[in-house]
C-alpha cells in the first residue's frame, strides 16, 4: 500500500462524517440564509481540513493501526467542534452587532459562570453534566502523547489541553452555544490529565512486558 493511499484512508472516515453532517444540519441551518453565511461555514470547514491535511503531510503512516489511530483521533477533533458550536462560529460571528451581545451577555452573566467550582455546588459528582466534561478530553490526553512525540509530558499536555478547553469556552461565548463556565475548564482539563496518566500506565505497561517476552523466548530456544 503506498504512502498517499493510506494518507487517504486516514481521511475518509472523517470527510464521510461531514458528508452526513452536511446532509443533516445544512437545510436547517443554512438553506435559507445569506451567501455570506455560507462563505464563512465553508470557510470553517477550509480551516479544519487544512489543519488535518498539513499535519498529515507532516506524518509518516505505518501499519494499519497507526492509520486507524490517526483518523480515529480527526474524528475525535470533528466530534468535539461539532459538539461545542465551531460550524457556527464564523455564522454567529457574521451578524449584526454580535460584539455588544456577547458584551451583555458576560455583564448579565446569561449562562456565563465565572465562579470555579460552582458546579458541585449544583450537581452531584455522578452528574451527566460533570461526567460529560470529565470525559470530553479523556481521550486527547491520550491521543496527543501518542501521535506527537514532542508532546509527551505530564505538565505540557495537561497544558495544552487547558488551552483547547479555554478555546472552546470562548468559541461557546462568542456564538452563545450552550454555556461557558469556568467549571467546564477545570474539568475538562482534569479529564485530559486522567487520560494522559492512563496512557503513562499502558504505555509502561507495554514496553516492561517486551523484555519479559523477550526472555522468555531465549530461555526457550536455549534450554539449559
Amino acid at each position: 500500500m503506498t504512502a498517499g493511499l493510506k494518507k487517504i484512508l486516514v481521511l475518509f472516515p472523517v470527510l464521510l462524517l461531514t458528508v452526513f453532517f452536511l446532509h443533516d444540519h445544512y437545510a436547517r441551518d443554512y438553506a435559507h440564509t445569506s451567501k455570506w453565511r455560507i462563505i464563512f461555514f465553508s470557510f470553517t470547514l477550509l480551516l479544519l481540513y487544512t489543519w488535518m491535511l498539513y499535519d498529515l503531510l507532516n506524518k509518516e503512516v505505518g501499519s494499519l493501526l497507526h492509520i486507524g489511530v490517526n483518523s480515529s483521533f480527526y474524528v475525535y477533533i470533528f466530534m468535539v467542534l461539532t459538539l461545542t458550536g465551531y460550524f457556527i462560529l464564523f455564522r454567529e460571528v457574521s451578524m449584526h452587532d454580535w460584539w455588544h451581545k456577547m458584551v451583555l451577555r458576560v455583564a448579565r452573566k446569561d449562562r456565563v459562570n465565572l465562579e470555579l467550582f460552582k458546579v458541585f455546588k449544583i450537581y452531584r459528582i455522578t452528574n451527566r453534566q460533570v461526567l460529560g466534561n470529565l470525559v470530553m478530553l479523556f481521550p486527547l490526553g491520550i491521543y496527543l502523547p501518542l501521535l506527537y512525540n514532542k508532546m509527551s509530558g505530564f505538565f505540557k499536555v495537561t497544558c495544552i489541553c487547558m488551552l483547547f478547553s479555554v478555546a472552546i469556552e470562548l468559541l461557546q461565548l462568542v456564538t452563545s452555544f450552550r454555556s461557558t463556565d469556568i467549571d467546564d475548564v477545570f474539568l475538562n482539563t482534569t479529564g485530559a490529565a486522567f487520560g494522559y496518566i492512563t496512557y503513562l500506565v499502558i504505555s509502561n505497561y507495554f514496553k516492561s512486558s517486551k523484555p519479559l517476552q523477550k526472555e522468555e523466548m531465549e530461555i526457550s530456544y536455549n534450554p539449559t
